[in-house]
């Protein structure tokens, strides 16, 4: 199962990001996707990388406070609609999406949709019903 990490920055001030892109970049860490929300003096920055193990390692070392979360990742086509159509699937099973994000893949025709949701099993499950393709550690960090 994919994992994405969570960096919760203290104090929101310039350097705050350069210190975490600079640990990636110290490990030779690629990003494949990046988020960053703020709430005044705080924020949290959530990381898709090729290798999650050794990007909270890099992190800790820079005393940053970071988290390791699974997520689902799903494959989908680059069409208006398509988001809605998962988003409805899992809303309609009673399930909470705690973060969403996407990017494009290669190919710019598919997009993956990475979500972070409590019960990630049963929503691959709900997921794979509309014929959608859950992406492997393999693939997604690697895509």
């Amino acid at each position: 199962m994919p994992y994405h990490l969570s960096v919760f920055l203290v104090d929101n001030k310039p350097g705050k990001l350069e210190k975490i892109t600079k640990a990636l970049d110290e490990n030779k860490i690629n990003l494949r996707a990046m988020s960053l929300a703020s709430a005044g003096d705080f924020g949290v920055v959530k990381l898709l990388v090729d290798n999650p193990e050794k990007a909270y390692e890099g992190l800790k070392k820079q005393n940053l406070t970071v988290t390791k979360r699974k997520v689902t990742a799903v494959e989908i086509d680059n069409v208006p609609g398509a988001l809605h159509k998962i988003i409805c699937k899992v809303s309609q099973n009673g399930i909470n999406i705690e973060d969403c994000y996407g990017f494009l893949l290669n190919d710019g025709k598919t997009a993956a949709i990475v979500l972070e949701i409590e019960n990630s099993p049963e929503v691959e499950g709900i997921i794979k019903t509309l014929g959608l393709n859950i992406l492997d550690e393999n693939k997604l960090y690697n895509c």
